[in-house]
């Protein structure tokens, strides 16, 4: 019996670790899957929400064929409140308990759905005897700058935005409480990839500005080469401009950290700088396994990621408050 409750907790900690790599239009719409026979492939859908009581929310709707089994579907979801616990429900699921409908733009894993159409984005997702329920009141525009595509050899890696900002109706209900209606701004992206988690990156950068107006997106991968793309940083309207290259600089340790990242332009000069304020959460999935997680490293590397409260500078211009992120290949 230990044996197998120690080999669930294995899963679910892969999962996690799956999950904590940065969550591509396919065949049907906005919400249909490329599916890919190599055991490396996974595709990702995340959604996010920022309350204006300083909820924080996502959603995270996968297929992978990475850890056990094959074609497997992942729903999980993380509601950080205020001076309350984490919430960070989750479940997995064979392939005949996942599917996507073409017609309608809606893809279900398990007891969760994404719903696309002309007029928003719904996501709702039933888990652990409590419910998250987002819904965005812009349709899914799916953009992609330059640089946005990583190739490893045959196999690759691509990103695209969804929802890069729109107002949001969170609906929440956690275990034991009663449901509350919040407001708030709200983020999706997608991506899909081949490429091996533990070589798609050595460090990733984001901010997401997603209370506007102003919204901002800032997107920014080290590649394990010392290469940087896609690095970018998109405001408001019009596309987005590339960057070069980013420096992260991290102050105390661990779940005392704050971090801080500066973005240059093409030309070498200061175009962005991104300070955290205030750390939400510090997630390590395969580090918490201790001794275990070598059986699980190969396959994921051992991803960080600090979530955090932050600001975004740009000479010249007010600063903006979002979230900021910063994932670490090992630590």
């Amino acid at each position: 019996m230990r044996r197998d409750t120690r080999a669930r907790g294995l899963r679910a900690l892969l999962v996690g670790a799956l999950l904590s790599l940065p969550g591509v239009a396919a065949a049907g719409g906005v919400l249909g899957l490329s599916f890919d026979s190599s055991d490396r492939y996974g595709e990702s859908f995340s959604f996010v929400a920022d309350a204006e009581d300083g909820t924080y929310v996502t959603v995270n709707l996968s297929v992978t064929n990475i850890g056990p089994g094959s074609r497997t579907g992942i729903c999980r979801a993380t509601v950080l409140r205020p001076g309350k616990a984490a919430w960070a429900p989750q479940t997995r699921v064979g392939a005949k308990e996942w599917s996507y409908t073409a017609t309608t733009d809606t893809l279900k894993v398990g007891t969760c759905l994404a719903r696309a159409s002309d007029t928003g984005l719904t996501v709702d997702a039933a888990l652990d005897n409590g419910r998250v329920t987002l819904e965005y009141a812009r349709k899914p525009e799916p953009w992609s700058p330059d640089g946005s595509v990583v190739e490893e050899g045959k196999d690759r890696y691509r990103h695209e935005v969804l929802v890069a900002g729109s107002p949001v109706k969170v609906t929440l209900q956690v275990p034991k409480t009663e449901a509350v209606t919040l407001s708030g701004g709200g983020y999706a992206d997608h991506s899909r990839s081949t490429v091996a988690p533990a070589k798609l990156a050595k460090r990733w950068v984001r901010f997401r500005a997603i209370k506007g107006p102003p919204y901002a997106v800032v997107l920014g991968r080290e590649g394990q080469g010392g290469d940087y793309a896609p690095v970018y940083v998109w405001e408001d309207k019009g596309a987005a401009k590339l960057l070069e290259s980013f420096t992260l600089t991290q102050t105390g340790e661990k779940a005392k950290s704050t971090w801080r990242a500066e973005l240059t332009d093409r030309d070498g000069k200061p175009a962005v700088t991104l300070k955290g304020t205030s750390l939400l959460q510090r997630s390590a999935p395969v580090e918490s396994l201790g001794v275990l997680s070598g059986l699980v490293r190969p396959m994921v590397g051992s991803p960080v990621t600090y979530l955090l409260r932050g600001v975004m500078e740009r000479p010249g211009k007010a600063p903006v408050d979002g979230l900021m992120e910063v994932t670490l290949e090992g630590e």
